[in-house]
């Protein structure tokens, strides 16, 4: 059988994955800011943060305050981001904004009755959610969008710039609300950047991919131009057939590896691949994140 027989159409593949993970990173947000946080005396970063404050100073609606925010917002995020970034953090801070007002309308907000129990969960559901959106090239707009910024333009770890933008919107928190929601809301902070790293270095292992095919200069430049990796070429023979042949080793990460198989079934069907399972890398490698 043919690698071409066993893959997906690219397109296809990621247009569906990125409506199902919109979908889903929208509806976690939604739950989490409508029903979770307002009523279990826990504070927030980035712009639901500030949206909290905003609600308890002048009685408007988190989502529409949260929405309000982001307005300003959406020039730099289709400035240096771009537009489709805009286009799709826009649905999403239209769809939560409208979820996060009229959730709790439909379903009574629940109440854990332990702060710390509720910052976890909350954690893990923001985490998540902001996983799905960013993988699937949105976000929840707010800190989100001066996140991403930040991270393209600079290169730092997005959990980390996620962290201190989150520290900064706290102390403003701090001055409307008890100290206790703040301490509750660096708690969910910390689980949320655990468990994006989580997400992000289970996607993102590394791991050795080797492509023995008979014309490999193709698939070589592929590999440069389009994943950004670079690769080494050895002269091989088969021991049963003693057809000459070239090798292609190439590190990648787990994330890449649909794109790749993609790449070797377009341009050499007939190509066999192994995959290996890499430990440690020192030297100059790129890790490229948020791309499942």
């Amino acid at each position: 059988m043919k690698l071409s027989d066993t893959i997906y159409t690219t397109d296809q593949h990621k247009q569906s994955k990125d409506i199902f993970l919109i979908i889903l990173g929208t509806v976690l947000f939604s739950i989490y800011a409508g029903l979770l946080i307002p009523v279990n005396n826990i504070g927030a970063g980035g712009a639901l943060g500030l949206s909290l404050v905003i609600n308890k100073i002048t009685g408007i609606k988190i989502g529409t305050a949260q929405f309000v925010l982001n307005v300003p917002l959406f020039y730099l995020g289709y400035k240096y981001i771009g537009r489709k970034f805009v286009i799709l953090t826009g649905l999403v801070i239209s769809i939560s904004s409208f979820l996060i007002n009229n959730l709790p309308k439909i379903i009574t907000p629940v109440n854990l009755g332990d702060s710390l129990v509720a910052a976890i969960f909350c954690g893990i559901i923001s985490g998540l959610a902001m996983c799905c959106l960013l993988v699937a090239g949105a976000s929840t707009g707010g800190t989100d969008i001066t996140g991403k910024f930040i991270t393209k333009q600079f290169k730092y770890n997005l959990p980390t710039v996620f962290l201190i933008q989150d520290i900064t919107i706290y102390t403003i928190v701090w001055i409307f609300f008890d100290i206790k929601y703040v301490m509750y809301a660096l708690v969910m902070s910390f689980v949320r950047n655990q468990t994006m790293k989580g997400v992000q270095k289970f996607f993102s292992a590394y791991i050795q991919c080797t492509i023995i095919c008979s014309n490999p200069e193709k698939m070589v430049e592929l590999i440069n131009t389009t994943l950004h990796r670079g690769s080494t070429i050895m002269d091989v023979e088969g021991g049963y057939s003693h057809k000459k042949k070239r090798m292609i080793i190439v590190v990648i990460q787990q994330n890449e590896m649909h794109l790749l198989r993609q790449l070797v079934a377009k341009n050499c069907p007939e190509a066999f691949i192994t995959v290996t399972a890499v430990n440690t890398i020192v030297g100059n490698f790129k890790e490229h994140s948020y791309r499942l």
